[in-house]
């Protein structure tokens, strides 16, 4: 059984997802599907969801009978001992007598101000994580990371800068390799195990924002490798650039939205190789230049 939940989702997604899964309600889809099509559907709604929020739960065989991944979400996923659990916004600690005074909605004052402070917090420049992932394919099910990136504490003055080849189990693919520049005897030589790179990232990314371009395909491939390595992918929130080029920048005014492309608009240099750290570092100004846009 998997049940997908989105808000704010364009027309063109909802009915994209009617082809595979009933829709019980608006924005509520209930069905049966394989693991395959099941991560596909998800990657697919993190994909084109824009500016929307979702939700997945679906059966597996663990403890809880149960797992479930949420995007651009205020609620975040939490691992306790083994069990995952929501963490949700504080509601208000008392309510107030229905007789007397009318119960306004929202937050409560000691929420509000809680969120208005990490809000502050999750904005400052030294909380940022700047990932990328380079694969093999983008095919979920077939396809594996073989290089992991992320620049962090980043501050305009200060750029820490990490990244690990991952090896694999099968060939790189030629038109991979002619993309990256990353061969079978660099994985074979410098690689590191998938398991021991995602512990890793997981420190750096903890209580950080993480921002990506395109998240749903990183985040997608990242949250998959950690389910099979029993790692947990945290981070304090999820900002997809892409959408923001597409608020900030008209279609009109360029090709595509691709980072080449929109590195070429914002006049960020960059070379013809696809690598994490290099990716990295075009998203980082990027992310900037829009955001004084």
């Amino acid at each position: 059984m998997v049940v997908i939940t989105m808000t704010c989702c364009p027309p063109k997604l909802r009915g994209d997802l009617s082809k595979w899964l009933c829709e019980i309600n608006t924005g509520v889809y209930v069905g049966q599907v394989n693991a395959r099509v099941r991560d596909a559907l998800w990657q697919r709604v993190c994909e084109n969801i824009a500016g929307g929020k979702a939700t997945m739960v679906y059966s597996t065989n663990n403890e809880q009978h149960m797992e479930f991944r949420t995007y651009n979400s205020e609620w975040l996923i939490k691992d306790y001992d083994g069990l995952k659990l929501i963490l949700r916004p504080n509601a208000p600690a008392k309510l107030p007598d229905v007789n007397t005074e009318e119960l306004k909605p929202g937050f409560s004052k000691a929420s509000c101000q809680l969120k208005a402070r990490n809000k502050k917090n999750r904005f400052q420049p030294d909380r940022y994580a700047f990932l990328d992932i380079e694969t093999t394919g983008l095919n979920i099910n077939s396809d594996s990371i073989i290089e992991i990136g992320v620049i962090y504490n980043v501050n305009r003055n200060t750029n820490v800068r990490w990244s690990r080849l991952i090896k694999i189990n099968g060939l790189v693919p030629q038109n991979i390799t002619k993309l990256t520049g990353i061969s079978n005897q660099m994985l074979e030589k410098r690689g590191v195990e998938i398991a021991k790179a995602l512990k890793e990232l997981s420190e750096i990314i903890a209580q950080r924002t993480l921002i990506c371009y395109n998240a749903g395909f990183d985040i997608t491939f990242l949250q998959k490798a950690c389910e099979q390595n029993r790692i947990e992918f945290e981070a304090d929130e999820v900002i997809d650039v892409l959408p923001l080029a597409r608020s900030k920048i008209d279609s009109d005014e360029i090709e595509n939205y691709k980072l080449e492309s929109i590195a070429d608009y914002l006049g960020i240099d960059y070379n013809d190789k696809h690598r994490v750290i290099e990716d990295c570092d075009i998203l980082c100004q990027a992310f900037f230049k829009l955001n004084e846009i």
